[in-house]
């Protein structure tokens, strides 16, 4: 366990309504003063660190701490009382202070006792759960900074960002990784990315480039959003899809040309050499495999948000999930077509957004469980449901509840998945520069109706979901989670880059992040 954690890191991902009520609190003596919290958290150890997600403070009572100290000074009952919570939940425990302003937020002698002492503590009555600390500063105009540390098996990683979600997605590196950037000049945007730079700015262009995209899906839908995506200047892309490409997928795939037909090639890896085609230096993960893969998560909750390209009702399920216990933000994209005697009836786009602060898609009604029993079932789960219903039938009992058939292949083309693809991408590009928003949290449109047929289909967060009450609870929430992977499904793995000599369906054992 020692070696696993050595050289790790820690990523923190909170909302914007906490972050700010946590602000409020522990800079409430600025800015001569400290203040700090206990506060809970979700977490998942990958393989790359700890991704941890924040759920709540155990804001201090009168008395809790010394309100006559300079510094931040815990009651034996503030720390026991925490203890005791520890009891309650699977999650974690950690502290946030403030340093006074004009300080740097590295931690002193005093912070290191204080730390070692509780990691030591929440350790031994949270069985060995991770311990987390922030030190956090505001200068005079108000500008955030942070470093921390996540202490797990008696070993040490930084924290390293903090993403928040919320109108705009930030990524904020720690003190001691901006490596001398804090009120740096921005660059001149190169001669390509000048029209983005003159619309958004070059404040907006460089939060494109820091961006992290995963992409679900990497066909019709998926191909257009990754391709507007990386001509805009995103560098760093997390693309899954299980599938190889067929002929059939030329007419709306972006990634395919004439010479790739009656090749037998993996979707992600055509699209890692489109990207590179575009700009060499991006850095793209690509899995060959499904949005319920463990290991696919672990890569996508590296991202700023996901796109959902496969309209597919367990990943939207699952989207929707990772959304509220990982804190992790997600654009789901639909395509509908429908077809009488060679007449177009509806050409149906569609667009869900799925946030910590907002309903799951559960709430929304955007999830048909017959259609996701169907998907999770293996082949002979499905036969064995007909001739049960075709059994029940001969009987004279209804064979719905046994077999409902088999759902109707949808047929999509190419100029109304890249509608959608495109239009995704913008959506994207928005949330992570803080440049625009969607009008809706859900809505529709069909492009052969008056005015475009636009209809929002927002819906409030139902009591009775889960999806409010297991905000942030990642790992902790998985006996919540809707949905989850069969044991028939495929295993995933990392497709390599072709041209470091292996073959495009080769896998590689272990990514990093540097």
């Amino acid at each position: 366990m020692k070696q696993l954690f050595n050289k790790q890191q820690c990523l923190l991902r909170i909302s914007d309504v906490d972050r700010n009520a946590l602000e409020a609190l522990v800079f409430r003596r600025y800015p001569h003063r400290e203040w700090g919290t206990f506060f809970r958290f979700g977490y998942r150890i990958t393989p790359w660190g700890v991704h941890a997600s924040f759920v709540d403070t155990l804001s201090p009572k009168p008395g809790e701490l010394k309100r006559d100290s300079g510094i931040v000074e815990f009651d034996a009952g503030y720390i026991l009382r925490a203890q005791l919570a520890m009891t309650q939940t699977g999650l974690g425990i950690g502290v946030i202070h403030s340093h006074p302003q004009g300080c740097s937020t590295y931690a002193s002698s005093l912070d290191d006792d204080m730390d070692a002492y509780f990691a030591g503590e929440f350790a031994t009555y949270g069985q060995g759960r991770p311990y987390l600390t922030l030190r956090v500063v505001k200068d005079r105009s108000h500008n955030f900074s942070f470093s921390g540390e996540l202490w797990l098996a008696g070993e040490r990683m930084a924290v390293t960002e903090i993403l928040t979600v919320g109108g705009t997605l930030q990524r904020e590196q720690g003190e001691q990784f901006l490596g001398g950037c804090k009120g740096k000049v921005d660059a001149p945007a190169r001669d390509e990315q000048a029209r983005v730079a003159e619309l958004l700015g070059a404040r907006n262009l460089r939060r494109l480039k820091r961006g992290v995209v995963a992409v679900v899906g990497c066909s019709g839908t998926g191909s257009p959003a990754v391709h507007v995506l990386a001509r805009a200047g995103i560098k760093q892309f997390v693309l899954v899809d299980p599938e190889f490409f067929t002929n059939s997928n030329h007419e709306r795939f972006h990634a395919s040309t004439s010479q790739d037909l009656n090749k037998h090639q993996l979707k992600v890896q055509m699209m890692r050499r489109l990207i590179h085609s575009i700009d060499p230096e991006v850095a793209v993960t690509a899995i060959r495999g499904n949005v319920l893969d463990e290991l696919v998560l672990d890569e996508l909750l590296r991202c700023d948000l996901v796109l959902g390209c496969t309209d597919t009702q367990h990943s939207r399920a699952a989207l929707s999930d990772f959304a509220s216990h990982y804190l992790l933000p997600c654009i789901d994209a639909g395509v509908l077509m429908r077809a009488e005697k060679g007449q177009l009836t509806e050409q149906v786009g569609e667009f869900a957004r799925y946030s910590p602060e907002e309903s799951c898609a559960w709430c929304l009604g955007r999830i048909n469980q017959k259609a996701l029993a169907w998907e999770l079932m293996s082949a002979v789960e499905r036969e064995q449901r007909a001739q049960a219903a075709a059994e029940a039938i001969r009987h004279g009992i209804d064979g719905e509840q046994y077999w409902g058939g088999t759902p109707p292949k949808e047929l999509t083309v190419g100029y109304l998945t890249t509608a959608v693809g495109a239009i995704l991408a913008g959506y994207a590009r928005g949330w992570i520069t803080g440049s625009s928003t969607m009008p809706h949290q859900r809505f529709q449109f069909d492009l052969g109706m008056p005015l475009l047929g636009a209809v929002p289909a927002e819906k409030p967060r139902r009591s009775e979901c889960s999806c409010g009450r297991t905000k942030g609870w990642a790992d902790q929430a998985r006996a919540d989670r809707s949905v989850s992977r069969p044991p028939h499904f495929p295993r995933p793995e990392f497709v390599a880059p072709a041209h470091e000599g292996l073959p495009c369906h080769e896998t590689i054992t272990c990514l990093s992040v540097s």
